[in-house]
């Protein structure tokens, strides 16, 4: 199934609204809301809301049927082009390898040797340990993490710009709830940060890539002068120009609030202020103050608690970031997948310091059993929507270079002359690289020894984990 780019390409407004909020699938992320340029829309009831004109549509925007915009659909996750058509763009030549779980140079297992750090951290600790230590080495400013603060509910956590040593510490552990860590990146922008990592699930680390590699010529209208085009611009490339590292972790959903208040703080009797920190591991553990380890079945949890968004999503392992993290079938140890030459590059010099050891990915069958399942599952489980909702089969990979043609063709030559034009893309574009030809990218190396899909009615075979010649172990 293939589908004509013009449809695909320059959502609106009015699209997001539709095919995603009222569709069901929006992730509440808040990055829409985040570069929206005019004050639009608002972060409300988890949701994007147009409060611009209160006697207007709830898809209305003025500026978007004026003289256009639309930056908020643009980098809208649940809009084409979704993670794995987005690997062009990100990765281009850069991946040696590329399956199910998406393209990766690395994969193994950590943990962290920081035993203060081990204590809090989720696993082997390793996000916690890595934000700490490139802090601590001047590679970041800052970190956008979810943390609980003093002035946060119990088990809720909240997005935060975190700086210190402490600060990172504190940020250790998932509590399973979402927290919508993009719009921290507004205090990012506000204390004028320059190099932040950014930890979050999958449906945030995309958000930040199409930020970073939706071409800006969609920005360009018959209507619209140069200034115009230059504020929208910088909602649109400003909060992820400032991103130096994205971490991904590892996602299959979240629970809803209820499965705190309800579940375990009235049915369990267990006060929210007595847990400690949160896991899952074939089924919820939570941990209290005291030291007890109470659990509910992971089926029950999720047939009744499982956030209804997170069935719209089919990246498990945070398919576009430069590290990914999970802890799947690890015995208080990480999985790591390197992605990025940058991930690659600081991970050598933070295992270069000596803080961290490290298992091939052969020694960890089970986690490399797991990761491939549930990535599989999650990429299949996705309801087909609307159209650029992009969960349609065979989608083609986004280009920019198509995506300026498409800009370009929309244009009334009449209205906007040559010069006039080339005015406007230098708003657009300022510093960048054009995109002057559609680039083919070699796709990576598939997983060596995988037996493929399996005849019909036969359960499928997994290929054996990875040797460390074959990228299954540290860069190191």
């Amino acid at each position: 199934m293939s589908q004509n780019p013009v449809t695909l390409h320059h959502p609106s407004f009015k699209d997001m609204m539709n095919d995603v909020v009222d569709f069901g699938s929006c992730c509440e992320c808040g990055a829409c809301v985040q570069v929206c340029p005019h004050n639009v829309i608002e972060y409300i009831d988890n949701k994007p809301k147009q409060t611009a004109k209160a006697d207007a549509a709830f898809d209305y925007c003025g500026v978007s049927e004026g003289v256009g915009c639309d930056v908020c659909a643009s980098v809208c996750p649940r809009l084409w082009p979704r993670e794995n058509h987005l690997r062009d763009a990100v990765f281009q030549d850069q991946r040696p390898y590329e399956d199910i779980f998406g393209v990766f140079r690395n994969i193994f297992v950590a943990r962290t040797k920081k035993s203060d750090i081990a204590e809090v951290g989720q696993d082997g600790g390793i996000v916690t340990a890595l934000l700490a230590w490139a802090r601590e080495q001047g590679h970041i400013d800052a970190a956008v993490v979810s943390a609980v603060g003093e002035q946060d509910k119990p088990c809720f956590p909240s997005p935060k710009v975190v700086t210190t040593y402490d600060e990172i510490k504190a940020s250790a552990g998932s509590w399973y709830t979402y927290c919508e860590n993009n719009l921290a990146l507004e205090e990012v922008k506000e204390r004028d940060l320059k190099n932040v990592a950014f930890v979050g699930v999958p449906c945030q680390i995309t958000p930040n890539r199409k930020m970073a590699h939706i071409d800006p010529s969609f920005l360009i209208t018959d209507k619209k002068k140069a200034k115009i085009i230059s504020k929208q611009r910088e909602h649109l490339r400003g909060y992820s120009d400032r991103i130096g590292l994205n971490i991904g972790l590892f996602c299959t959903e979240v629970f809803t609030p209820e499965l705190m208040t309800e579940r375990i703080e009235k049915q369990m009797n267990i006060p929210l202020t007595e847990v400690r920190q949160f896991n899952v591991k074939g089924e919820v553990l939570i941990y209290k103050k005291d030291g007890e380890v109470a659990t509910i079945p992971l089926q029950e949890a999720m047939a009744e608690y499982q956030r209804p968004e997170c069935k719209h999503c089919g990246d498990f392992s945070a398919e576009l970031a430069d590290i990914s993290c999970g802890g799947i079938g690890t015995d208080r140890a990480t999985v790591i997948v390197i992605r990025t030459e940058k991930g690659e590059k600081i991970w050598r010099e933070f295992e270069a310091s000596g803080q961290v050891e490290v298992e091939s990915i052969s020694e960890n069958k089970r986690a490399w059993n797991i990761l491939l399942r549930l990535s599989r599952r999650q990429r299949n489980r996705i309801p087909e929507g609307p159209v650029r909702g992009g969960s349609a089969k065979g989608l083609a990979q986004y280009s920019a270079y198509e995506g300026a043609i498409i800009a370009t063709d929309k244009l009334n030559p009449e209205k906007v002359p040559a010069d006039e034009l080339e005015v406007r893309r230098a708003a657009a574009y300022e510093e960048e690289i054009r995109p002057e030809e559609i680039v083919g990218f070699m796709a990576g190396n598939p997983i060596p020894g995988d037996p493929g899909a399996p005849p019909p009615g036969e359960k499928r075979k997994l290929p054996p984990p990875l040797t460390p010649e074959q990228g299954g172990a540290s860069p190191v």
